[in-house]
């Protein structure tokens, strides 16, 4: 198989369907020419009785429920991206034939692999609104033949059986031509390609010749090759605005499919989304979302995306809105035989983006510390995909007590002796029978957030031993030494 075609009949009706959701499972038709030239060009299945061609007047007549509509340029435009970034998936050699069609170039490919991806780009469009059919085959023409017989994949492995009992309405023959072969009693591809090419092309002429090639698989062309997408962004108004969160997750998920179909055509997966929304009083909201596992799950990130606006409150109306991926290589690693990995890191990092949409960001995280003297400071970073190995045990046992740290730091009032603690009062209280100290660390003094602490060692009578930390902010009690 050197070529396979993409395509999706009605296109502009689903196209229409997947931008206005009230549409679904509706008698819906659409409309070409204007005034009482008008008809209908395009019918869902759900308008029983109607046809393509039927003027409008008889058409309400017969199905008084159906909704006509005109073709939607701005969702036409969205389904074709989404349809020419599925392509890429398949090959990065596409053509964008028409609106509704592109042509893939599979020189290279393995026949086996081409048809379960193409079986799955195409189950992944329906879902995404657009059902498309799959056709390959050796030459541009027989892959395009191919998808119009395609439910949903065809692969086209013996062109002269496939094409004996096709229609000649195929090849697109001109009304002259077609009165004339119809006369001979030819009505079907085979048929005509039976008869020998050279005497075709005596008495039809050279249209005939391109006939007859059209009719036995053999015309061929060069694609004109598409160039794939640089950025991944997705932007769409509000006409009139709206004020719930409904509608607007429809499109977010609409046109999120099509931002994860362009990133998986490229090679790349998605680290971070950024969503604006930009509001009616000239206004914008802007929250990025960091995926702490990057991917082009669609439904992990409308998980994430409802996770925040579900408490989101805006000051007006919502009147457009952009979806920005940042992109990044997919990580690529080998599983040990040991390993202690995530049962399922899929759903693990998903639970974890959703946590964080809701305490904010850098709020989610394991703890390491940083490289500094400065006591209890650390940052939070990805967790690790894997238990790590256990510490070897130290040559020599650790000596001494164990700080056990209250976070936060429990404040209280120190009553000083001679410049040594002697009393405190507060969280934690009583007489000071011995202390140890002070001793003093400080750190970043050429920054605004220098910092400076003077550390005691106290034990109180019957109550144990604590850690008493002085810093700009007073006295506190660290923590307990066992």
């Amino acid at each position: 198989m050197n070529f396979a075609v993409l395509t999706v009949p009605d296109f502009s009706l689903h196209a229409l369907r997947r931008s206005e959701p009230a549409l679904a499972g509706k008698p819906l038709a659409l409309i070409a020419g204007e005034g009482r030239r008008a008809v209908l060009s395009q019918v869902a299945a759900e308008a029983i009785g109607l046809e393509p061609g039927l003027a409008v007047p008889l058409a309400m007549a017969r199905c008084p429920a159906v909704i006509l509509r005109a073709r939607e340029p701005g969702a036409d435009i969205e389904a074709h991206r989404l349809l020419v970034a599925a392509a890429f998936t398949l090959s990065p050699r596409v053509e964008a034939t028409a609106h509704d069609t592109c042509t893939v170039d599979l020189q290279g490919a393995e026949d086996s692999r081409t048809e379960t991806a193409m079986r799955l780009r195409c189950a992944e469009l329906a879902r995404a609104g657009l059902p498309a059919r799959a056709g390959a085959g050796a030459t541009p023409l027989l892959a395009a033949y191919a998808a119009r017989c395609a439910d949903p994949v065809r692969l086209v492995r013996d062109s002269a059986e496939f094409l004996r009992d096709l229609p000649l309405a195929f090849a697109e023959p001109t009304p002259e031509h077609a009165e004339i072969l119809r006369g001979w009693g030819i009505r079907t591809l085979g048929g005509l390609a039976c008869l020998p090419k050279a005497e075709i092309g005596q008495r039809l002429g050279t249209d005939g010749v391109a006939l007859w090639e059209r009719a036995a698989g053999e015309a061929t062309r060069v694609l004109r090759l598409t160039e794939p997408v640089r950025s991944f962004v997705a932007e769409w108004n509000y006409e009139p605005p709206i004020d719930t969160l409904e509608p607007l997750l429809f499109k977010l998920r609409r046109y999120a499919e099509r931002v994860a179909f362009e990133l998986r055509a490229a090679g790349f997966v998605a680290e971070a989304l950024t969503l604006t929304l930009f509001l009616e009083n000239e206004t914008d909201y802007r929250r990025e979302f960091r995926l702490a596992e990057p991917g082009t799950d669609v439904d992990s990130w409308l998980r994430v995306f409802l996770s925040h606006l579900e408490s989101l409150r805006l000051d007006a109306n919502l009147a457009a809105v952009q979806l920005v991926a940042a992109p990044t290589r997919p990580a690529v690693k080998q599983d040990g035989l040991f390993d202690t990995g995530l049962r399922d890191p899929h759903v693990f990092w998903e639970n974890l983006a959703r946590v964080e949409a809701i305490l904010g960001e850098g709020r989610v995280g394991t703890p390491v510390p940083w490289e500094t003297w400065r006591p209890d400071s650390f940052t939070l970073e990805k967790p690790a995909e894997s238990v790590p190995a256990a510490e070897p045990e130290p040559v020599h046992p650790r000596r001494g007590g164990v700080l056990r740290r209250y976070r936060p730091a429990l404040p209280v009032l120190v009553e000083l002796d001679d410049g040594r603690p002697s009393a405190l009062s507060g969280a934690v209280a009583g007489a000071v029978c011995a202390a140890a100290g002070p001793w003093r660390g400080s750190g970043d003094w050429w920054r605004p957030g220098g910092w400076a602490v003077e550390t005691w060692h106290v034990s109180l009578a019957g109550d144990g031993v604590y850690q008493l930390a002085r810093t700009a902010d007073g006295w506190a009690v660290e923590g307990v030494i066992d």
